[in-house]
């Protein structure tokens, strides 16, 4: 059985617990009707919502639903499944030029130059199905990073960090949300590759031939300096989650490094990424 409440994103925490103390197997947010949008970079230990929220509850049929007197509830039923598998009817394997994200567990045909990473969708972002990851990932198989150093800023899932390793890079991850720590620590281990993952952009106190921030834009500009900091002389900054509205508010944010020059952007699906090299010889100031 599925119980239906729709209430305001402050009283999300309140209805789900009641969901859950009235017995509900599982639970899902998803957007009220016509508050459809993106739900990016929560707060750390904070559940992303939107601001009317559709909670729904999967309930065994005889379930007493007393305790959930006084919501305007909608009761219907659906089939019996294993619903923790379910997420696999979309996610399929994912190719980026020579580079496979596959779910775990998946057979497939590969080519002989092929890299694969293993990856099931879990609480932290990143499988390379949004454009914002994506754009990312094939700017990543696009580079000789044999050798090369990589910073994954806001890793989420660990899905650049992993996937510039498997791609030859030692890479190190940044996030300040301890799931998503948890995540990419655990998706490498899977993979076969170490990523030193740290809680803070201020404990990173060395520089790298690439450095990704996949985050949204009133981040990147917040963290402009920091990030120019931990780029190598000929070093390639690559910024995701950017609308294509706010390029230029985040352009600017780099403006005061004269040997710093973005490229044109490269848009998708509503999404802007920006790439940015260091001129190798700098200008003397």
């Amino acid at each position: 059985m599925r119980v239906s409440v729709s209430v305001g994103e402050d009283r999300a925490d309140e209805v789900g617990a009641r969901l859950t103390t009235a017995g509900a197997i599982a639970l899902t947010l998803l957007p009220a009707e016509g508050n459809a949008g993106e739900v990016l970079e929560p707060d750390p230990g904070r559940m992303p919502t939107w601001r009317a929220v559709r909670l729904e509850g999967l309930f065994a049929v005889d379930v007493d639903l007393s305790p959930l007197a006084g919501l305007d509830v909608n009761v219907d039923f659906v089939p019996d499944r294993d619903w923790s598998e379910t997420w696999r009817e979309g996610f399929g394997p994912l190719r980026f030029g020579h580079l496979l994200v596959v779910p775990s567990a998946t057979e497939l045909r590969t080519r002989c130059d092929d890299v694969v990473l293993s990856l099931d969708p879990g609480l932290a972002f990143g499988t390379g199905t949004h454009a914002t990851t994506a754009l990312c990932l094939e700017r990543l198989t696009e580079m000789p990073l044999e050798g090369k150093r990589v910073l994954d800023v806001g890793c989420g899932s660990g899905i650049l960090a992993i996937a510039a390793a498997r791609l030859g890079a030692t890479a190190m991850a940044v996030d300040h949300d301890p799931q998503a720590r948890r995540a990419t620590v655990a998706n490498s281990r899977d993979n076969g590759v170490e990523i030193v993952v740290e809680s803070a952009l201020a404990d990173v106190d060395s520089q790298f031939d690439v450095v990704i921030a996949n985050l949204v834009a009133n981040t990147i500009r917040t963290l402009a300096q920091a990030l120019l900091q931990r780029l190598l002389p000929s070093g390639e900054l690559v910024l995701s989650g950017i609308l294509p509205g706010q390029v230029k508010w985040v352009m600017e944010a780099f403006a005061s490094d004269c040997d710093f020059q973005f490229e044109t952007p490269t848009l998708r699906d509503g999404w802007a990424m920006l790439r940015g090299v260091r001129c190798p010889n700098p200008t003397n100031r």
